[in-house]
């Protein structure tokens, strides 16, 4: 296991946890997960800063709204009037007001139907009922025909044909009980997989890392065959040779780097197949857990849904405003283009706010287990978790997301600054590193504020302590740990998809790929709602194993980890120290 977890309890460690002397040693007095009496609200001007953001993009969002219309997606003409509706009348300009109701169109006397919206306002348009006959649609508006207007059919109203709109939803009724179906055992998958992970752990880690390795082997083999081969089967392109050896070599030099890792991380592989039984344990008894990240998705589904609309309407705002003679347009003032930027910035926090609401509800949840003498009678630990996330810890969250959110906005303005594409892709790079840190950082950090209820700075102090002192298995767990995980998630998605085509046998038709893309995206939601809690859950039992390991010694303090994982932590402490002697 390494040093870092099996030392004695150092006083300093305890100040941690306690506002104490170094030399005050009160380990019984500390209890993991905290009691909720004995928690105080973390960070709290955090959500208050958090609070007032979000209600100071009403009154800009209000007044941006005001000066909205959706109907001006459809265009306006070049007075302003837009199209489908009855205008405003203004004195300044006289030919604004007009009732454009049944001209639902808008033609623009151009060729081009790549330019952009402001682009095309400095040509001549108009609201029409139809498009004129050498005109065609395209986009929702009528542009003048390139060549030969027979290319583009027509209804009576000039509009592009509709074709199969109807035969698409006559089909998806058709088969509307093969998609419920098929969606239904991309549940049983998902939920099949969790149980593979509990009653044979070892099997499905070593089965994937060795299936790894044996399809790099067959492949690697396949281009070395390939390239001695080469000159047998393709004369006529030398370049194909040296492409064939360039891969042979690259994936050789890959293949053997990843031999080399499995044989160097065998004993933290063993550690991850100990986690993952313990995390499983944990979600089957917890099965409620799983809903969470459910809870977590559609809310950040509404967030992008009003993050959409509010955008859009943002979009068509503006001040009827005269850019050239005889042209007017609808322009956006600053106050409509700081409404743009806070939209955004505050729904991206609230999305990070949201995902640390679900790590703390999942952590505290799991953490309660853990630490739970009798783990088969545990009083309701979802609800308890998410009551002491809710009423004490919101502000840490709140800090934790905003931090995420400054980096983002950094990163943005940085990309936004460089016109270089070499120093855009380093910065980016840079700036992403530092970004996938601190989210790393903040998600370990909320997991300790879950345990110990101390704010997030204190926490992520800790959990960086923590991350520094058992790096190697930080990293074999993040590392190996995803890759098993991300295994998992592909599996799930290729045998719901194996299964459809065997349930669509007989009914494929030229739509058919609809069926299988919605049938991709509840799989692939099937996925990432099951195995996201399981992530947490591993790296919440990790830390809880870590302090387990730091806070006692089996003996006058027993341990709270499981047999399995006291097992494990006995033989790791021999291993080390035979290669110490």
């Amino acid at each position: 296991m390494g040093e870092g977890l099996s030392k004695a309890v150092q006083p300093e460690d305890l100040a941690v946890f306690k506002k104490l002397p170094a030399n005050h040693n009160l380990l019984e007095n500390i209890q993991i997960p905290e009691k909720p009496e004995n928690r105080r609200p973390t960070d709290r001007k955090f959500l208050i800063v958090f609070i007032v953001i979000v209600l100071l993009l009403f009154p800009f969002l209000i007044y941006t709204l005001v000066n909205s219309d959706w109907d001006r997606i459809r265009g306006y003409d070049q007075c302003g009037n837009v199209c489908g509706e009855n205008n405003t009348k203004y004195k300044e300009w006289p030919c604004t007001g007009k009732d454009e109701t049944h001209n639902v169109y808008l033609q623009i006397d151009t060729t081009d139907d790549t330019k952009t919206f402001q682009e095309l306002l400095f040509y001549p348009r108009k609201c029409v009922r139809r498009c004129d006959y050498d005109y065609h649609l395209s986009f929702g508006k009528c542009f003048k025909d390139k060549s030969d207007s027979s290319r583009y059919p027509r209804d009576v109203d000039g509009v592009s044909e509709k074709v199969g709109s109807k035969s698409v939803s006559e089909y998806l009724n058709k088969v509307a009980w093969r998609i419920v179906l098929a969606c239904a055992l991309s549940l049983a998958v998902g939920i099949g997989m969790l149980v593979l992970f509990k009653v044979a752990t070892a099997a499905v880690v070593w089965g994937m890392i060795g299936g790894v390795l044996i399809f790099g082997g067959i492949v690697t083999g396949l281009m070395w065959y390939g390239y001695f081969t080469a000159d047998k089967w393709n004369q006529k392109d030398p370049n194909s040779k040296k492409m064939l050896l360039f891969f042979a070599i690259f994936l050789t030099v890959v293949l053997l780097i990843l031999f080399c890792i499995t044989v160097f991380m065998f004993r933290k592989i063993q550690l991850i197949i100990q986690l993952f039984k313990e995390t499983t344990k944990a979600t089957f008894a917890m099965p409620a857990l799983i809903f969470v990240p459910v809870l977590t998705f559609l809310v950040e589904l509404i967030i992008l849904v009003l993050l959409i609309i509010t955008t859009s309407l943002i979009y068509t705002s503006g001040i009827l405003t005269e850019i050239a003679p005889e042209y007017l347009a609808y322009k956006s003032n600053v106050v409509m283009q700081i409404t743009l930027i806070l939209n955004i910035i505050v729904a991206f926090w609230a999305t990070q706010f949201v995902i640390g609401v679900q790590y703390m509800i999942i952590a505290g949840a799991i953490a309660k287990w853990y630490w739970a003498k009798n783990k088969n009678f545990l009083d309701s630990p979802i609800g308890t978790s998410a009551k002491v996330a809710f009423k004490f810890h919101l502000g840490s969250v709140a800090f934790g997301s905003l931090i995420i959110t400054i980096i983002a906005i950094i990163r943005s303005i940085l990309q936004s600054l460089t016109k270089n594409k070499a120093v855009k892709a380093v910065v980016d790079a840079c700036i992403g590193a530092l970004e996938s840190f601190l989210k790393f950082l903040s998600k370990n950090a909320y997991i300790l504020i879950a345990m110990h209820g101390k704010p997030f700075y204190k926490s992520g102090k800790r959990a960086a302590k923590i991350i520094f002192q058992n790096a190697v298995s930080i990293v074999s767990i993040n590392y190996v740990g995803d890759f098993i995980l991300g295994m998992a998630h592909l599996l799930v998605i290729l045998i719901s998809m194996m299964i459809t085509v065997g349930i669509m046998t007989g009914a494929d038709t030229e739509y058919s790929f609809i069926v299988y893309l919605i049938v991709f995206l509840v799989s692939l939601f099937v996925a990432m709602t099951c195995f996201s809690t399981f992530e947490t859950a591993i790296d919440t039992i990790f830390l809880c194993f870590c302090e387990d390991s730091l806070l006692n010694d089996g003996m006058a303090r027993p341990y709270a980890m499981s047999r399995d994982l006291m097992e494990f932590v006995e033989n790791s402490k021999k291993l080390y120290g035979e290669k110490k002697e």
